[in-house]
């Protein structure tokens, strides 16, 4: 074949086309996978903080070991049962939000938080060995969404951690949310009161009595951070009221008795 005819000029064109095509190709797989491995260490350490194992980790534990203790399962917030509709492993939280047929509107009366809407299916953190289970849980703050995990004692009452991983709270102020003092205080704290109804509550910093009766719901607000501090409130009493967590963690509790 002559080196000026058409079809040799064809064939090289189509060659180089073909293996740009797949060099490209192996970029965009690499990304996605990288992404993917960057969003599960970013899940991973906020899991594992909102679960109660943040001094182990100081102390040297591994991350990857601890966090072998969980095993993520599916669960449809409508029906409060966990499902198999989507891989748990698979899951992007961001991909449901993005598309309007995975999203549940919230009726006005139970929207306390004013979040509008929230997604069909949440992806949660079942830890046997410490008796817990660690779910998402998010809502409107002063500049944005703040997203974190709460952890939840098998009683299905008894607050384990909480951990922010995203928010645009102002720094020195609503941004303390983050801060070791404020998240302290969630530990060993009860969602419910004695009839079953959601009891946990924010309130102005300096306001909290430790002798008080209602002390074992109530989390001492942040220092010139009150709306933040009851904007945290009020996404959590959300997200354990009946048309959050509240059916899912009914069922789960009677799985565990």
């Amino acid at each position: 074949m002559s080196n000026d005819s058409i079809l040799k000029t064809f064939l090289v064109v189509f060659l180089l086309c073909l293996v740009c095509s797949v060099l490209v190709c192996m970029a965009a797989l690499v990304r996605i996978d990288r992404e993917a491995y960057n969003q599960l260490l970013e899940t991973r350490s906020t899991v594992l903080a909102a679960g109660g194992y943040e001094e182990q980790l100081a102390e040297g534990a591994s991350e990857e070991e601890l966090f072998s203790n969980f095993e993520m399962k599916m669960v449809n917030i409508n029906t409060g049962e966990f499902t198999d509709e989507i891989n748990a492993e698979e899951f992007n939280p961001k991909d449901v939000r993005d598309n309007p047929d995975m999203m549940v509107e919230i009726p006005v009366a139970s929207d306390v938080a004013d979040i509008k809407e929230r997604p069909k299916f949440a992806r949660v953190f079942i830890d046997n060995s410490k008796g817990q289970v660690v779910l998402p849980i998010n809502g409107p703050g002063m500049w944005g969404m703040m997203y974190a995990y709460i952890g939840v004692q098998n009683d299905g009452n008894t607050v384990t951690g909480l951990k922010f991983y995203q928010h645009s709270e102002t720094p020195g102020l609503g941004a303390e949310i983050q801060s070791a003092k404020f998240r302290k205080q969630w530990e060993g704290k009860k969602l419910y009161n004695d009839s079953g109804s959601i009891a946990i509550d924010v309130v102005k910093n300096g306001k909290f009595d430790p002798s008080a009766a209602d002390a074992q719901h109530t989390i001492d607000g942040l220092a010139g951070a009150t709306i933040t501090g009851d904007l945290v409130g009020d996404l959590v009493k959300y997200w354990f009221s009946d048309h959050g967590y509240g059916k899912f963690l009914a069922n789960y509790t009677k799985s565990k008795e």
